[in-house]
């Protein structure tokens, strides 16, 4: 089982999202299906109801792998312009994600389980 520690990080590339032990200097895990070319987008851990990977894309989605088996579990839709940066309640199943000049609002998603 992974556990999350300080030492685990996560870093994307080319529409490739990846997490790394970098105490080890090992790539742990990959995770695609979003889209990631042009802009720097930040992905997060979510630790509520689960483990999660949370991330924005050029798509206009919001996505959500499992992190054990990197599949995607969830897109959360809504946006209409890339979505940059992510951000996920350390207690609370709540994600706010926010997206770029065509959109330029926040979304506050939430979930009952």
């Amino acid at each position: 089982s992974l556990s999350l520690s300080l030492s685990l990080s996560l870093f994307l590339s080319l529409s490739t999202l990846k997490l790394w032990d970098y105490s080890k200097g090992k790539c742990l895990k990959t995770y695609t299906g979003h889209k990631n070319s042009k802009y720097c987008i930040f992905a997060n851990f979510s630790v509520t109801g689960g483990k999660w990977i949370v991330c924005g894309s050029e798509d206009n989605m919001v996505y959500i792998w499992n992190l054990q088996t990197k599949e995607i579990v969830q897109k959360l839709e809504g946006h209409t312009d890339a979505v940059l940066c992510t951000a996920c309640h350390p207690t609370k199943n709540i994600i706010a994600s926010g997206s770029l000049e065509n959109d330029k609002t926040i979304k506050i998603w939430m979930s009952d389980y």
